[in-house]
Parts: C-alpha cells; sequence; structure tokens
C-alpha cells in the first residue's frame, strides 16, 4: 500500500521529484560515489584475497582487548570507521560469504560497522555545512568514542583463533587467488553496491521533496542524515549535539541501503537498537563536551579505560566458570 502511495504523489508532483531527484544525484556524485567507492573496493580486495586475517589480528592488538571483536571483525569495523556508511556492512556481508565469520558475529557487527565515514563528518559537516574543519574533527572523535562504546556494549564475544601472524600470512600466500580475478570481482560487486546505495539516495530525495517530513530538520534527520544535518546546520552551533545523534543514527536511508547491500541476509532486530542507542551516547558526548577538545580526549581515555577493566574482569570471570566445569 505504501509503494502505490508513494507512486501516486510522484505522478501528481513531478517537479518537486525531479528536483529532489537531481539534488539526490548531486549528492551522489559528489559524495556517495567518492567517499564509498573506493574503501568498498579496497576492503573487497582484502577480504577476497584472504589478507583480511593477518590484517585482522594487526588491529586485533589494540581492539580486541576494548571491543572483544574478533581479529577478522576488527577488519570490518576499520572498513566501516575509514568508508563510511555503506563500506562496513559491505565489508561484513562479504566476510561472512567467505566464511570468515559466523551469522551470529555478522549480526551484531553490522549495527556497529555501518557509520559515518571522515569524508562525510570532516568534509560535509565540517566544512561545507560549519565552514571549518576543526567542528568536523571534534564530531569525528565523539563518533569513533561512540562506535568503540557500543562495540564494546553490543559486540558480543567471541572465540579467537589462535594464529600468529607469521601463520596467517603464510596461509594467504598460499591460497591467495590472481591478480585478474580478484580485481575483477572486487569491481563487479562494488559497482553493484554503490549503484543501490545511490538508488537509495536519490529515491528518499525525491520523497522528501513531496512530503512535509522534508520541512521539519527533526524529522528530515530521522529519515535521511545528509539533508537532515543541513536543515540543523542553519541554527548553528547549539544544534551539533542533534546533528551528532543523527549522524550516530545513520537515517532511514541509510538502514535501507544495509539491509539491501547485505541482501537481506542478516536479522535486524537489534540493529535498530543498537543504532539509537548510539545516537543518545553520541548525543549526550556532544553536549557535554564538545567545544573542549582537551575534554573530549580525557572523557575518551576514562571511558576507554572503563571498558578495558571491565573487558578484563568479564575474561577472568569467564575463564573461572571454565576451570570449575573441567574440574567438576
Amino acid at each position: 500500500m505504501l509503494f502505490f502511495i508513494v507512486c501516486a504523489c510522484f505522478a501528481l508532483f513531478p517537479a518537486q521529484v525531479l528536483w529532489g531527484a537531481q539534488s539526490g544525484l548531486a549528492l551522489c556524485l559528489n559524495a556517495v560515489i567518492p567517499s564509498l567507492l573506493p574503501f568498498m573496493f579496497v576492503s573487497s580486495c582484502i577480504i577476497k584475497s584472504g589478507f583480511s586475517k593477518p590484517l585482522g589480528i594487526i588491529f586485533s592488538k589494540v581492539l580486541t582487548p576494548l571491543t572483544k571483536i574478533s581479529p577478522i571483525g576488527c577488519v570490518c569495523f576499520i572498513t566501516g570507521i575509514l568508508g563510511g556508511y555503506g563500506a562496513g556492512a559491505k565489508a561484513v556481508l562479504e566476510c561472512f560469504r567467505e566464511g570468515q565469520i559466523t551469522k551470529e558475529e555478522a549480526e551484531k557487527l553490522l549495527p556497529i560497522c555501518n557509520n559515518a565515514g571522515p569524508l562525510f563528518v570532516i568534509g560535509t559537516i565540517g566544512i561545507s555545512f560549519f565552514g571549518g574543519k576543526g567542528v568536523g574533527i571534534n564530531l569525528f572523535l565523539v563518533q569513533v568514542l561512540t562506535i568503540l562504546i557500543c562495540a564494546s556494549l553490543f559486540g558480543g564475544s567471541f572465540p579467537i583463533q589462535k594464529q600468529t601472524f607469521s601463520q596467517s600470512l603464510d596461509e594467504y600466500k598460499k591460497n591467495k587467488p590472481s591478480l585478474g580475478k580478484l580485481v575483477t570481482s572486487a569491481a563487479v560487486q562494488s559497482g553493484s553496491a554503490i549503484i543501490t546505495a545511490c538508488v537509495f539516495v536519490i529515491t528518499f530525495s525525491a520523497v522528501l521533496e513531496i512530503f512535509p517530513l522534508g520541512r521539519y530538520s527533526f524529522l528530515c534527520g530521522i529519515a535521511e542524515v545528509t539533508r537532515g544535518c543541513s536543515e540543523l546546520s542553519r541554527y548553528g552551533y547549539d544544534a551539533l549535539p542533534l546533528i551528532s545523534a543523527f549522524v550516530a543514527w545513520g537515517g532511514l536511508s541509510v538502514h535501507f541501503q544495509a539491509d539491501a547491500l547485505t541482501e537481506g541476509s542478516f536479522s535486524m532486530k537489534n540493529y535498530y537498537l543498537i543504532k539509537f542507542t548510539a545516537s543518545m551516547i553520541a548525543f549526550f558526548i556532544t553536549k557535554i563536551c564538545f567545544n573542549d577538545l582537551s575534554l573530549i580526549f580525557f572523557t575518551s581515555t576514562g571511558i576507554l579505560a572503563l571498558m578495558l577493566v571491565k573487558n578484563f574482569v568479564s575474561k577472568r570471570v569467564q575463564q573461572h566458570g571454565f576451570r570449575q566445569q573441567r574440574h567438576s
């Protein structure tokens, strides 16, 4: 029914639909494709080649004690932080397809890997919307801290493969595919994924032009993060906590993209709860300490230290319980 209502509105308001679609297309050409496609292609090559295993071991030295994410999951995590919306989701699907992570781990990784990248936060929001990269850098630090907290809370604990870096590197050298096959496969899948992402951006831009949603910054941010942040930026620095919350939330357009990019392979039951929690965390961190960079670093250090202690205690309790079971 909703589909037919939208189609009818498209027919009744062709001028608004055209304008919205053109705005969405410009957004794809200027932001979505340049920021997403390179990361999707490179991450796809890394995962398909098998190099994600030794690379994951390197990342896990820092990330696993903080987040309890497995080494392969760390590759998806880093891809999501650097690549932006969609790149992390695609990396999760690739790792699952290659048999490197289980479905359970993939469903827990998806919401904490599908995040805003530095190009969007620093470039689009900081420079384009607020006229300075300082705002964007602070905002991106808040997003990274928020993601780490959510990873610690919701990432779960998965068995870590007991394999050294040299062993995984030897395995990669033995089994790596030919360069031509690897590049072609990664290019085809990355191209398909970026087209899917652009279709959602263009469609949502058109919908926002014909429904009253586009006239209200808050509702607009819930549906489409870029336009919502653009509308809120008119209110100046007072709107930054809400902008930070919307960036962590991602918008319904991004969530539908994630579901489409992963081809409906994973349950989204807990996905929205985790993204909502992330938005609340980002809002309060930004509200409390956004204007003071030193306070952000101090807060980050304190929270990360608490996360390390929490995970260390949790690991010790699990080991103690395991020993008791063996003795009994």
